[in-house]
């Protein structure tokens, strides 16, 4: 496709020269707000390339060609994310209830610093050529890309996203159908960004997406209280008995997210009831 560089290919230049900035930080010290600080550029990057291969359409494979590289790299990210989150998430309980769980923390460091390793030497090992080759083929696809095809495609994107939100308030929505929910909100607000950046009006008047944020918050809340309670019994797992302070943990855990869900289903139906029909 012939024509000039597409005005929304700054938001991918700005997000993709911090993630690098990041990526090359990793590599002489790998530290979890620096790894939470690339995993949120790669979300919007893997966001803008679902766009592009919105748009071009014909090329079938296009998304997955372009991210498959840092498949890998986004994975242990994630869970650089999540250990930290659960850390975040005990430490808040230590703090409440005035409480030590020295056992488990112990068991909690050890796995972020196996983690931390791994991770650091699949950093040092990925060559920039792969950074090089992933800006080129988006600069590339983001050729000759005219405003009424970002507004069709992000359009569609986001009627994706709602059709599957329709399905997920047609009953109460499981753990999956909630972390699905969070994730698919992401992809709204980033594509509502990219809309008011390329001059188009949001999809969403401001209410609605005060809303969302309010949806997210909690379910932000609800995720890493399911991370902490996930993570805890597997750490139960070969246990042959289990202290009572422990038990009182999990308990309480399930007892907060049978609240949380509650939140969040309430403030589901709130929202997905004005947006959805």
């Amino acid at each position: 496709m012939e024509g000039k560089i597409s005005p929304i290919f700054r938001l991918f230049d700005s997000h993709f020269e911090d993630a690098k900035t990041a990526f090359l930080a990793l590599g002489k010290q790998y530290k979890g707000k620096k790894a939470i600080e690339l995993e949120q550029k790669l979300i919007f990057i893997e966001i803008y390339i679902e766009l592009v291969s919105k748009i071009h359409f014909e090329e079938k494979k296009l998304k997955f060609e372009i991210f498959e590289p840092f498949k890998e790299m986004f994975k242990g990210l994630k869970k650089t994310k999540h250990l930290k989150f659960v850390l975040q998430e005990l430490d808040q309980i230590k703090s409440k209830k005035n409480l030590t769980f020295n056992t488990y923390e112990k068991f909690l460091l050890e796995e972020k610093k196996e983690h931390y390793n791994k991770m650091y030497d699949l950093i040092v090992s990925t060559p920039l050529k792969k950074w090089e080759k992933l800006y080129s083929d988006v600069h590339q696809h983001s050729i000759g890309l005219k405003p009424l095809m970002v507004n069709t495609a992000t359009t569609q994107i986001i009627n994706e996203e709602l059709e599957f939100f329709n399905i997920d308030n047609q009953l109460k929505p499981d753990n999956k159908a909630l972390k699905d929910i969070y994730e698919g909100l992401r992809v709204v607000t980033a594509l509502e960004n990219i809309r008011i950046d390329s001059g188009f009006n949001p999809i969403f008047i401001r209410e609605v997406h005060v809303k969302m944020n309010t949806l997210q918050q909690t379910l932000l809340s609800w995720y890493q209280n399911q991370l902490l309670t996930q993570h805890l019994i597997y750490f139960f797992g070969d246990k042959e008995e289990i202290s009572k302070k422990y038990k009182d943990l999990l308990a309480d855990l399930k007892q907060n997210k049978k609240k949380l869900t509650a939140t969040v289903q309430s403030q589901c139906k709130y929202l997905f009831d004005r947006i959805l029909n």
